[in-house]
């Protein structure tokens, strides 16, 4: 059984054949990361702020997030009609450590602190991910992301899948854009759209 610690700001990820244990740490240890530069076109990963604020007042919160694509291996989601390859540059571990970035950056931007020791845990799932360039001619890019989500009675599954036409993506459908940088951008506006439609659900909850 393979074993592999990869450690990014407030996170490490443990890797335990099929599933990845992700948990909120202060130092930085070195390990693998995800290449910003040295693919074959394409900008580096953005991570995009949420559409709307959000204010969680501090409060201290860990976050657990583990990665279950290899042993779901989803190929359909209820959200789309596109079938998952798991075949982009996403599908691995590099993949769920931009997803913990992504938490990391939009829940300090929206007020929470990642917190180890803190008792109050959310537990996160990365049941599927993928980003697939459909059409000839006349390209859509799609953004597909599916996460559970599970913080004291609270429970619930994301799915997304954004294209470049829709109103929240990042680059329009007549972006003039090389395929690498389409299918990232579109991916990060998918996870922030998770992550999003999560803080927006959470809100009423911290308020009550």
């Amino acid at each position: 059984m393979k074993k592999f610690l990869v450690s990014i700001l407030f996170f490490s990820v443990f890797l335990y054949g099929d599933a990845q244990y992700i948990s909120p740490l202060v130092p930085l240890i070195a390990g693998a990361t995800f290449p910003e530069h040295g693919f074959l076109g394409g900008k580096k990963f953005a991570f995009y702020p949420t559409l709307n604020k959000y204010d969680f007042k501090g409060k201290k919160i860990r976050v657990e997030v583990f990665d279950l694509r290899d042993s779901l291996h989803l190929t359909t989601l209820f959200c789309s009609r596109v079938e998952l390859t798991n075949q982009s540059e996403f599908a691995g571990p590099a993949g769920a450590q931009k997803v913990v970035e992504y938490f990391d950056t939009l829940f300090k931007q929206s007020g929470f602190v990642p917190d180890s020791t803190a008792a109050d845990t959310m537990k996160v799932t990365i049941d599927a991910m993928d980003n697939r360039l459909i059409g000839f001619g006349s390209i859509t890019a799609h953004g597909i992301c599916r996460m559970s989500i599970t913080w004291g009675s609270f429970s619930k599954t994301y799915c997304m899948d954004i294209t470049d036409k829709d109103p929240h993506s990042p680059i329009g459908k007549n972006a003039f854009v090389t395929r690498k940088t389409a299918s990232r951008v579109i991916q990060s506006a998918s996870i922030r759209e998770v992550i999003e439609k999560l803080l927006a659900d959470l809100m009423p909850i911290k308020q009550g």
